[in-house]
């Protein structure tokens, strides 16, 4: 009996390690979080403004009652489905590093979404930013890892710790590169001596 590697993500080769799983700062999910709460409180504030400030007084079993009702219903579906959509794009935006290769998992929509590798040997530069205050202060900001492929850089967007996933990205490359020169070694028929 066999047992399989668990599989970390879809499309894992079965000899290749994760060296990292990366999704955006958890501060990115902390500003839609808001912005819901912020969303909810606003028909809130108002109907208060409309019942106390105007003194309107609209009978439960009017017409007005029942369109506002539906009115803020609709409102409330909408901002909804707007946080759904953003937890869905924080969620599914994901960074894989492995010892062969670089995947880049990117949620566009609801139903979109592009997936995109790279040989870890094709890395050429890997640059980490972080700007401003807020992102020094808890440690987050963009990595760049510029490539000899088609697609010429890739981004990782506002991850946790930019410093130390730009080492992993150099220390994963070198042992690639030194893995790949070590195979072309070994597997090189020895020269004729004449």
């Amino acid at each position: 009996m066999t047992i399989k590697p668990v599989q970390q993500f879809p499309g894992q080769r079965n000899d290749e390690h994760v060296i990292a799983l990366l999704r955006r700062h958890w501060l990115i999910f902390f500003s839609v979080i808001l912005r819901i709460v912020g969303l909810n409180v606003l028909p809130i504030v108002v109907f208060i403004f409309f019942y106390y400030a105007l003194g309107w007084q609209v009978p439960a079993e009017g017409f007005w009652f029942v369109l506002g009702v539906l009115l803020a219903s609709l409102y409330y579906m909408i901002a909804w489905l707007g946080f759904y959509h953003s937890f869905v794009d924080y969620h599914l935006d994901i960074w894989v590093l492995t010892d062969q290769r670089i995947i880049n998992i990117e949620q566009r929509g609801l139903f979109d979404r592009i997936i995109s590798e790279l040989n870890i040997t094709k890395v050429q530069d890997v640059t980490s930013e972080t700007h401003g205050h807020l992102q020094t202060l808890l440690d987050y900001g963009n990595v760049y890892i510029q490539t000899a492929a088609e697609q010429q850089r890739f981004a990782f967007l506002q991850v946790p710790h930019p410093e130390e996933v730009a080492r992993l990205v150099v220390r994963a490359n070198d042992a690639a590169t030194k893995r790949e020169s070590l195979y072309k070694t070994v597997s090189e028929p020895p020269s004729e001596v004449k």
